[in-house]
């Protein structure tokens, strides 16, 4: 049996070789497709396609975040550094200045300061660095679809549970349908003794109110497709893999069922029922909006 999975989960990987290290966070939340949002520093270029087609392989719904990180080595030399340190400390020593505040800058201060030195600095990914940032999400989707799966397989547990006012309802619309058809049926007598009893007895009156009874009467159709719809929800939990859309689908014809059986059935206690199942159906809806 394949795994269910929820389309919410976090993931987070880190791989280094030498003194370079990538950092991968995915986050993803449910949505109707699949969207992936890629945030990137420095730029991937062409390997973000590279990064969405490991993705893709693996979250097929959901809109996901990733956020990739590289951090390079020290590059003193770097004439980009170089510009961002002087700069720094020029614009220190003028609000030091215009404020009148004592004290002097030290290497040591200088060092503390996030990506002052060029850790991550903004030249694309090279090759050998795409290497680096695909092991790290690697580690991320693993992290991810083991969080996926497990909130997933909660989610086909309270689904099951959730689905037991549906099958209450179409059990007692079924043990009530002959009692219905009973009390049509004396109505239908009584308004048939009414046209009789007119001077000149209407035929096509009557035919109407025989079809009008033999439609009215009988739900034993309606609820028929509703056991056919509740054994494959069952189905597919019990079968897994990407559920998620069918299952909405079939909450839908769920509701569709319900609400015809209990305007046919025209009784208070099929109509109680029928509100605590399409509570349940709306319950479905949520659940089933969650996963694959």
């Amino acid at each position: 049996m394949a795994a269910i999975y929820s389309m919410t989960g976090f993931g987070g990987g880190a791989a280094t070789a030498g003194e370079t290290t990538a950092r991968v966070e995915l986050r993803s939340v449910n949505h109707r497709g699949a969207k992936i949002v890629v945030r990137s520093r420095p730029a991937l270029n062409e390997y973000e396609k590279n990064l969405r087609d490991l993705l893709a392989e693996k979250l097929h719904r959901g809109a996901i975040d990733a956020t990739v990180t590289l951090t390079r080595p020290l590059a003193l030399n770097n004439p980009l550094v170089s510009e961002n340190v002087r700069n720094v400390v020029a614009a220190a020593r003028q609000f030091a200045a215009e404020l009148r505040l004592g004290g002097e800058l030290t290497i040591s201060d200088l060092l503390q300061l996030p990506g002052l030195f060029g850790e991550t600095f903004n030249e694309p990914a090279t090759a050998a660095e795409w290497e680096i940032i695909r092991a790290a999400t690697t580690g991320a989707l693993r992290q991810m679809c083991a969080m996926r799966e497990t909130e997933g397989g909660a989610t086909a547990a309270r689904l099951l549970e959730i689905v037991a006012p549906i099958e209450s309802f179409r059990q007692l619309a079924r043990q009530n349908s002959a009692a219905l058809i009973e009390r049509q049926r004396e109505k239908l007598t009584s308004r048939l003794a009414e046209i009789a009893a007119t001077r000149d007895c209407d035929r096509q009156a009557l035919e109407r109110e025989l079809v009008f009874f033999a439609d009215r009467v009988d739900i034993n159709e309606e609820l028929d497709r509703l056991e056919s719809h509740v054994e494959q929800f069952r189905q597919l939990l019990r079968q897994g893999g990407e559920v998620g859309k069918r299952l909405e689908f079939l909450a839908q014809e769920f509701l569709r069922e319900i609400n015809t059986t209990a305007s046919k059935a025209n009784d208070l206690t099929i109509t109680a029922a029928a509100v605590e199942a399409k509570n349940a159906v709306e319950k479905l809806k949520e659940q089933a909006a969650n996963l694959e």
